[in-house]
């Protein structure tokens, strides 16, 4: 049998209802909404939908590659803000840059941390993870590099024989003057 319409589609306040056709307004958590649209009462039968192994592991996959490219997606707007700083060499960025260096080392670090409420699932599923770990470090690595240049292009890296001048041996003098005549005598 197919399920009846009430009367009217739209209506302004529920007062004026039959008790009957109140059931007939879409309810949310014991909330109308919208308020007084009314939709198709079928008496409560409510059709379960089958979730299918093949379809969770579609949503594993999904999930998975989510988790593997979101240090791209975060470092977007790291990238913009390290260019909206500059590249001088003042505290703030010199903070924000270290503070942008150690994110991807701890991300790396915590790698089985961050699948790990997809692990039991893709073991269920017989579904193998490697390759979004590998795309997620590889995401990681890249953040990594930019960071390391950003360190490089400000000069805080010592990447120049002037950055070591310090730790090299002082030359004896090829030759030595002592002494002299002062000009006035003359």
């Amino acid at each position: 049998a197919m399920a009846a319409f009430p009367e009217r589609k739209w209506l302004f306040g529920a007062e004026g209802l039959q008790r009957a056709d109140r059931g007939a307004l879409i309810t949310t958590a014991g909330q109308v909404e919208p308020t007084g649209q009314m939709e198709v009462h079928d008496g409560g039968a409510r059709v379960k939908t089958e979730v299918t192994k093949e379809k969770k592991r579609q949503f594993l996959d999904a999930k998975a590659w989510e988790i593997a490219i979101s240090p791209g997606k975060q470092f977007m707007m790291t990238a913009f803000m390290l260019w909206m700083m500059g590249s001088g060499v003042h505290i703030m960025s010199i903070i924000f840059t270290f503070y942008q260096l150690i994110t991807p080392i701890k991300g790396i670090m915590g790698i089985g941390q961050v699948f790990k409420g997809l692990e039991d699932t893709a073991r269920d599923l017989g579904a193998d993870l490697i390759l979004q770990k590998l795309v997620y470090v590889a995401c990681q690595l890249g953040v990594l590099l930019f960071i390391t240049h950003r360190f490089g292009s400000m000069g805080l890296l010592p990447t120049s024989a002037s950055d070591w001048i310090g730790s090299m041996p002082i030359r004896p003098p090829a030759e030595f003057a002592a002494g002299g005549l002062p000009l006035s005598a003359f």
